[in-house]
């Protein structure tokens, strides 16, 4: 009878027992850990010519003995008699598979209900970003999709209620006062915001009152069946007392849908999981690209492990804005979303997706606040040099974010800090407030995103030099 173990016990006996016996087993060409939808496990083997099968096959046994009822007993050997089809299936296998740090012989392959865009099978961004992306706008790559377009800029959190969503609304806010367009579009689908905080002009609404009626989750329910038009599904802010008076000042605003009684109900009919080459939200944004010809576009997550964050968090931007705070819970989990945009990215294809970390809700109390900020500076630092950055020897032409460049004044390993203010508790409209979206801190978070970004003809950008 097998032993009771539990599931990360059952998988970590199983990665060390295959690495140890990749590295004993000269007749092991290389193996694949396969995990299922149960947390079973099984294994794949390629062997050299030479190898003695049953041996093997004997010794894996025992090896993966330990890892009790996960461990199923498939052992799939691909050897000179393997058919054609199953030497595709295995090689697919391999193919999807992640590497183990330290053993080039051993993947993981993982399957998954959901949450598919969390695990490392990461993509790029549609496009080169660029500020100055118009004039060469028809121009595409070798399979036709945009050659460039706007800055990507995904904003998280791993705890709601951070103030996020009211960053973002004064970077959209900042932009569009230095008279640029800024596509906001809110995927925070399981708790709505961005829509809501960035309201429509009343010239904007049918019958000039009320909310959108339609928005990402109409959009992508809608756009599966045929052709739509992208202007369907937003509204627009560019009211002088939120946007000011420059020409082409203007945030344009996909909200996730109109909450109502059949919000819902579409809700439930999204499968945002990632199957085959290119996901919807990555039509969706071409679309954007080519409809609004935004100079930005900005994409609002949802908090926490959801589907819709991890999907955004997937490398479809060029830029993540991280929001955490002091607290541990928040800690625990902005350390598992570095650890994805840098460690399994260079695991996996050798680079870091772009990103920096706002350290939020800081308690403005002299003695409080110098507290709060050198333990988030310390965690930081710490979860940066252990998850994100490389050690200077493995970076010769100095692309990437190394030891050597952590002080960096743009490194990730260096937090701006947002003090809690009791004024944007309450207020009727974002406009009130709009004034406090345009200094401070929110200054210093678009001076860092504007400093990756930087355009030929866009006089505002000095703030981030």
């Amino acid at each position: 009878m097998k032993a009771n173990v539990h599931i990360d016990d059952a998988r970590q006996n199983a990665i060390v027992a295959l690495s140890d016996l990749a590295d004993r087993e000269e007749s092991l060409e290389k193996a694949v850990l396969g995990q299922d939808l149960f947390g079973l496990l099984r294994v794949i083997v390629w062997l050299r010519p030479d190898a003695d099968e049953q041996a093997l096959r004997a010794r894996i046994e025992e090896a993966l003995a330990a890892s009790g009822q996960f461990w199923t007993g498939d052992i799939y050997i691909c050897s000179a008699r393997t058919s054609h089809a199953d030497d595709l299936i295995y090689s697919s296998a391999w193919d999807e598979g992640i590497t183990v740090p330290g053993v080039e012989k051993l993947r993981i392959d993982d399957r998954t209900r959901t949450r598919t865009a969390w695990l490392p099978r990461f993509r790029m961004p549609l496009w080169e970003a660029s500020r100055d992306w118009r004039p060469a706008k028809t121009e595409t790559k070798e399979d036709g999709s945009p050659a460039k377009g706007p800055p990507v800029v995904v904003w998280y959190s791993f705890k709601g209620g951070v103030g996020r969503t009211t960053a973002l609304a004064a970077f959209a806010i900042q932009r569009a006062r230095d008279g640029e367009r800024v596509l906001v579009i809110d995927m925070d689908l399981d708790a709505p915001g961005a829509g809501t905080l960035l309201g429509p002009d009343p010239s904007d609404l049918p019958g000039g009152e009320g909310n959108a009626s339609r928005g990402v989750v109409d959009y992508l329910l809608e756009a599966a069946l045929g052709d739509v038009q992208f202007g369907d599904y937003v509204h627009r802010c560019k009211r002088d007392r939120l946007v000011g008076d420059a020409d082409g000042a203007e945030i344009v605003v996909m909200p996730a849908g109109s909450v109502d009684e059949n919000y819902l109900a579409k809700l439930s009919r999204l499968d945002l999981e990632v199957r085959g080459e290119r996901h919807p939200l990555e039509e969706m944004l071409v679309q954007a690209r080519d409809e609004i010809e935004p100079d930005w576009i900005l994409l609002d997550s949802r908090a926490g492990l959801s589907p819709s964050a991890g999907l955004l968090l997937d490398g479809i931007a060029h830029l993540h804005v991280l929001f955490g705070t002091n607290s541990t819970q928040s800690q625990l989990g902005l350390t598992q979303v570095i650890r994805t945009l840098g460690e399994e990215r260079i695991r996996r294809d050798g680079s870091q997706a772009n990103c920096f970390v706002v350290q939020a809700m800081v308690v403005d109390v002299v003695e409080v606040e110098k507290a709060a900020r050198a333990q988030f500076q310390t965690w930081l630092e710490s979860t940066m040099r252990d998850h994100y950055v490389i050690v200077d020897d493995e970076d010769p032409e100095g692309e990437l974010w190394s030891v050597r460049n952590m002080d960096a004044k743009m490194s990730p390993s260096r937090a701006i800090a947002v003090p809690y203010r009791a004024r944007f508790a309450f207020f009727p409209s974002i406009d009130d407030v709009a004034s406090d979206l345009v200094e401070g801190p929110y200054l210093e978070i678009a001076g860092r995103i504007l400093a990756q970004f930087p355009s030929s003809n866009k006089a505002g950008d000095k703030r981030g030099e």
